[in-house]
């Protein structure tokens, strides 16, 4: 009898473990889709858009209410399973959102039809998001490339109040009353507006080895104004298809982080919270980040006379320690030239031409981006080269963006 007991009981215990280990593997493997590791470390942001307050009036501070609301995005490299993030990160109520559907953009409003899937939020169609946080979707098997724009729509039924948002997108997006989210025509949505709303993300697992993504921060120049309409033609659309081009050995995403009329230090509601305040949201909490390109600072100087370069290159000292704290790579581009535009004054080119100076000496950054060296004109440095100029004199034009974007030695991301 003790035989029995010494041999069958460990016997059984043996089983026991066995089998519950088993039960215990099973069940996570039905926590994760198919193919999908658990935890962040596969996922790249595709594509970011950084929000900012509700303004005092207009559609942001009135929300929407039994509307849909859908906005293209170009996604810089290709995935085969994508999640999106929306945020409520300015709202001051909780934020429902009804339905979420994604597609293959077309034209305008319209989406390619059968591509169209809906999205959800922890196997739900609908999601309520607290104030100032954000959440990602389920994981999605979607076919994304780099070569499409998707469509993302939005339903809200109730009345949502201010709006988080991403004004002068550059990017057209579209709102249509009731829920027409599986709606691939375009006649429902009577209404366009350049800016997003809500949606700050969209990552995806890559189709083959991504080297990770690179955001870049920055203010108007950054965001892609005066580039044309719906083109993505913003300099950092031209960066992330020179890391994607068929010669390149490097593949990375470009996540822009840039706010039109952001400062470094001040800035007011309605023009985004200030870098160093943003970091975290922006850019360290994105997807598979690896490092930072900052091209900020002019309009510090433009707009207060007042700064000197040293109370610039502080606050640009405190960004780099920053980003190195994060184990990031960050990189400093010189301020671009503005002799003609509104807000010119020879002080502000003095301070402007001793922080060119401190980018390109100190040796702070990790490596060095000479925009101004690019866009001057050899004859008047301290103005555009008018093959560059928007006619502003203050942004690039479509060719000028694109000649930053060459201008960017990709040997310092390797």
């Amino acid at each position: 009898m003790k035989r029995f007991i010494y041999i069958v009981v460990p016997l059984l215990i043996i089983i026991f473990i066995s089998m519950y280990g088993f039960r215990e593997w099973i069940a996570t493997q039905k926590e994760k889709p198919d193919g999908i590791e658990s935890g962040t470390e596969n996922w790249v942001g595709a594509w970011a858009a950084s929000l900012q307050a509700p303004y005092e009036d207009g559609l942001s501070s009135e929300g929407f209410e039994d509307q849909t609301l859908r906005f293209i995005i170009q996604p810089h490299i290709d995935g085969k399973r994508m999640r999106i993030r929306l945020s409520n990160v300015f709202g001051t109520d909780p934020l429902t959102v009804d339905e979420v559907h994604v597609a293959v953009s077309d034209n305008g409003a319209e989406t390619v039809p059968g591509t169209e899937k809906q999205i959800t939020f922890e196997n739900a169609k609908k999601v309520t998001i607290p104030p100032g946080e954000k959440v990602f979707s389920d994981p999605l098997a979607f076919e994304v490339s780099s070569d499409e724009a998707l469509a993302v729509s939005i339903y809200v039924h109730d009345k949502t109040g201010p709006a988080s948002w991403h004004p002068r997108s550059i990017q057209t997006s579209y709102i249509a009353s009731d829920n027409q989210v599986e709606e691939t025509g375009a006649s429902a949505f009577k209404t366009e507006e350049e800016a997003w709303f809500w949606l700050d993300g969209v990552d995806v697992i890559p189709d083959s080895p991504v080297n990770g993504a690179i955001a870049v921060v920055g203010s108007s120049i950054a965001n892609g104004n005066f580039s044309t309409l719906n083109e993505n033609r913003r300099w950092p659309d031209f960066l992330a298809k020179r890391l994607n081009g068929e010669n390149s050995d490097l593949r990375m995403s470009v996540l822009n982080a840039g706010i039109s009329a952001n400062q470094l230090l001040k800035s007011p509601p309605e023009k985004g919270e200030h870098v160093l305040a943003r970091l975290e949201r922006d850019v360290f909490s994105q997807s598979g980040i690896k490092a930072i390109i900052l091209h900020a600072g002019l309009n510090d100087l433009r707009h207060h006379p007042e700064y000197d370069a040293e109370k610039i290159i502080d606050r640009m000292k405190e960004i780099i320690n920053a980003a190195h704290e994060q184990g990031l790579k960050i990189y400093g581009a010189t301020l671009t030239p503005f002799k003609g535009s509104g807000m010119y004054t020879d002080e502000g080119e003095r301070t402007r031409q001793e922080v060119i100076s401190w980018i390109r000496k100190s040796e702070e950054f990790d490596g060095l981006i000479d925009f101004d060296k690019t866009l001057r004109d050899p004859e008047d440095p301290e103005r555009y080269l008018p093959e560059y100029d928007s006619g502003d004199h203050l942004h690039p034009n479509d060719k000028g963006y694109e000649r930053m974007a060459e201008s960017v030695d990709l040997g310092m991301f390797e």
